[in-house]
């Protein structure tokens, strides 16, 4: 099931969709995330949204990505219920939990390309 959720600590809808998602998945305040993709981004000299950036971030923190092509986050949720996730989409990152998918819109139908399982 969808939930609309949005850590912006302004509640804005503009394109932190990895903080977004990150926080909540983590369990990380949203400035403390931003916080670790920008050093990250400098570190690695990248762009700290992009995939190649983050993904070293999550890989440093220890979270393997897996291959989700061909299919849905809802899918992908669903199996894996019992577990939080970040899930890429198209220029986009989103967070499950539990089978719920959580963000400002929802991208329950939309197609996965990779996914790291959080717990």
């Amino acid at each position: 099931m969808f939930v609309y959720f949005n850590a912006n600590p302004n509640d804005e809808r503009i394109g932190d969709c990895v903080i977004r998602a990150m926080s909540l998945a983590l369990n990380i305040d949203y400035d403390t995330i931003l916080k670790l993709l920008v050093n990250n981004a400098k570190y690695f000299n990248c762009d700290l949204l992009v995939k190649d950036c983050y993904a070293k971030l999550l890989d440093d923190l220890g979270y393997e990505c897996y291959d989700g092509r061909g299919y849905t986050v809802k899918e992908i949720a669903e199996d894996f219920f019992n577990k939080k996730l970040l899930l890429r989409i198209d220029g986009h990152l989103t967070c499950a939990m539990y089978g719920d998918v959580f963000d400002t819109w929802n991208t329950s139908s939309e197609m996965v390309d990779c996914f790291w399982i959080i717990e």
